[in-house]
């Protein structure tokens, strides 16, 4: 398999997994925020993950799908493009965040399975909003 084509099945394969990526936390966020009932602090950290999944698909899409199709501007445009997108400062930005909602939740389920009548574990809306700052 040539180069040019080899780059040609990971762009598409790329595409695609974006796209999933994006389509199906879409619907995560759509859901737990439309519907009053699962308005609760665990699926807040679920909103949280997929919005930063959200947040690495897109700004990923640079180094394996755009940098392809387009070439890498001069001037401010391309000063900003280079600091923010091609040195990939949002995609860790979202990474970080994807990591420490996913330590949030395994938090909150070991207190769930080893403490189930306590709830001192049991995260409130104030103890996320806490623990998001700190994530900050």
């Amino acid at each position: 398999m040539s180069t040019d084509s080899a780059q040609t099945v990971i762009t598409v394969v790329f595409s695609v997994l974006i796209i999933t990526d994006i389509v199906g936390n879409t619907r995560v966020c759509v859901v737990i925020i439309k519907n009053q009932g699962m308005r609760t602090p665990i699926n807040f950290l679920l909103v949280n993950l997929a919005f930063a999944d959200i947040m690495v698909a897109l700004f990923i899409a640079p180094q394996f799908v755009l940098i392809h199709t387009f070439q890498h501007p001069d001037g401010v445009i391309g000063t900003f493009q280079c600091k923010f997108l091609t040195r990939r400062n949002l995609m860790w930005t979202g990474a970080a965040a994807s990591v420490f909602s996913l330590v949030a939740i395994a938090f909150e389920r070991y207190f769930a399975l080893m403490h189930p009548c306590d709830n001192t574990g049991k995260p409130t809306q104030g103890k996320l909003k806490v623990n998001m700052l700190f994530y900050f």
